[in-house]
């Protein structure tokens, strides 16, 4: 079977070439016609989604702009946009409203699908919505919004094909640093992303289920599902990284694989703990959006019963897919020093690293610098924005780091989160997570000329003041540095859960 990069074609093609293979989700599919268990009945769903839509009128070169509870099914829905000839924008329900609506009107009048989740998420700005959007359709009954139509009625759509550099899909990046940004993704740049991964499937035993737990509007759901429909990978959809929603699919289903954002896999080390052990079936771990910290990857490694499990790390952004890639197992972790340091590993083939200066000079190997990239998985456009360079251009990453000699990259901070006088947060923090098991989470941000670290710990009390000192100091942060205790909840995240540092001063709602 040759790869299928087309969302709209790929379900029915696998279907016909590995139809019995399991393709699930963990919580009940409440818009379908079907619950999906297997890659027919996920064909089925697509196309009967895409009879619905087609009964709605949403035509070729219609842009549908998706706001929904975080489900598997985002994945269905978003197939049957693009096999119908519709453009999907898929946008987190996470988000602000503010945000959401700014979204929508970037869309210039597209369709709004929705279920209650979306609808409550939107009903702040409800009496907006009528200007900014050209219909309003619910995949739920239910989801009340002003104007809203029930999407119930089928007719019999007509498939459209895509040539491989026209627009096929709008994802949004997180919204780390501010307003998220709407990207424009084509058959052949979404392709690019899959490639590398098809290549290390190949590469390894993918014969049990495959567990993501993911913001299914993330393009990463999007590649990783058009991987495991070309390659038959058994797959697992877990909608909600809350402990107990994992615990029980983790139980249930016995993944061989699991992937999931690092905030995620930091959050579930308290499972590693448990009995029974919902890791102990794990072969192995993937990450695909930023450094893991160190003592989560332990954590993760030493939790599996299996004699030789692996995590798998890849650096990119929403902008240029996977970029690198770290294979990392046990027997590593247990080398000393091998985990000193914040290693995302070597580039993809065909992709390419450098590290300049602010002038845009090449800085040679060991010198920290500016991460640029060179990659043909680059999204096409920015909704909104100017014409983005050619895809054979250097793209800034906006994140410091350092190229090793033997070619590994090293990350230290995003730009905009340097502290002064701290040569990385990022490893800082690492220190700090290491020195401190009681500590869930730490954040290192300036504040008011001064360091300080916003820190959650397991039982809410603050660190003996002692053991904090001497981990700050191990950490090479400033002895004036300030510690700033407030529960994990209180952290403002993104929909891919990392920390909106530039929000931590005045804590907000999440977003995405």
């Amino acid at each position: 079977m040759l790869p299928v990069a087309d969302l709209g074609l790929l379900a029915e093609s696998a279907a016909e070439h590995h139809g019995d293979t399991p393709l699930c989700a963990d919580t009940p599919w409440t818009s379908a016609c079907r619950t999906s268990n297997t890659v027919s009945d996920f064909a089925v769903v697509v196309a009967d989604y895409a009879d619905r839509l087609w009964g709605a009128g949403i035509r070729p070169g219609t842009v549908v702009a998706l706001v929904k509870a975080n489900h598997l099914d985002i994945q269905a829905i978003q197939c049957a946009i693009v096999r119908i000839g519709a453009l999907p924008a898929l946008l987190s329900v996470k988000m602000e409203s503010a945000d959401l609506l700014h979204c929508l009107g970037e869309l210039e009048q597209p369709h709004l699908l929705t279920d209650t989740d979306g609808a409550a998420a939107l009903r702040p700005r409800q009496d907006q919505l009528g200007e900014i959007v050209a219909g309003v359709h619910t995949l739920t009954p239910g989801a009340a919004l002003a104007g809203a139509v029930e999407l119930s009625d089928p007719a019999p759509h007509q498939v459209t094909h895509r040539p491989a550099s026209d627009p096929t899909l709008i994802t949004h990046s997180s919204g780390t640093t501010g307003k998220p940004k709407l990207l424009v993704h084509t058959v052949d740049s979404l392709y690019a992303h899959v490639a590398p991964q098809i290549n290390v499937v190949r590469q390894l035993d993918y014969a049990r289920i495959s567990a993501k737990c993911l913001s299914f509007v993330h393009v990463r759901m999007s590649t990783g599902l058009l991987t495991a429909l070309n390659m038959g990978v058994p797959f697992l959809g877990i909608s909600s990284p809350d402990l107990d929603s994992v615990r029980a699919a983790l139980l249930r289903h016995r993944p061989q694989t699991l992937e999931a954002q690092p905030n995620m896999f930091l959050r579930w080390e308290a499972l590693a703990r448990e009995t029974p052990n919902p890791f102990a079936p794990a072969e192995r771990y993937i990450s695909s959006f930023d450094a893991l910290h160190p003592r989560t990857l332990r954590t993760l490694l030493e939790a599996t019963d299996h004699p030789d499990p692996t995590f798998i790390q890849a650096y990119g952004q929403t902008e240029t897919g996977p970029v690198t890639l770290l294979m990392t197992t046990r027997s590593d972790i247990r080398e000393p020093g091998r985990l000193d340091s914040r290693d995302v590993g070597v580039a993809f083939p065909g992709m390419e690293i450098r590290i300049v200066d602010d002038t845009g000079a090449v800085l040679p190997p060991g010198t920290p610098g500016q991460i640029e990239v060179r990659t043909p998985a680059r999204a096409e456009s920015m909704i909104g924005r100017p014409p983005l360079p050619g895809r054979d251009s250097w793209w800034p990453m906006a994140d410091i780091g350092m190229l090793r000699p033997d070619g590994h990259l090293e990350l230290y901070d995003r730009q905009v989160d340097q502290v002064p006088g701290v040569p990385s947060t990022l490893r800082a923090e690492d220190i700090l997570l290491d020195e401190l098991p009681d500590v869930a989470e730490v954040v290192i941000v300036a504040g008011d000329g001064s360091v300080m670290a916003v820190a959650a710990t397991a039982d809410g009390k603050p660190i003996d003041e002692d053991r904090w000192q001497q981990a700050r100091d191990k950490a090479g942060l400033p002895k004036d540095t300030r510690v700033d205790y407030r529960s994990w909840e209180e952290f403002p995240l993104t929909g891919t859960m990392k920390v909106r540092r530039h929000r931590l001063l005045s804590p907000g709602p999440s977003d995405e």
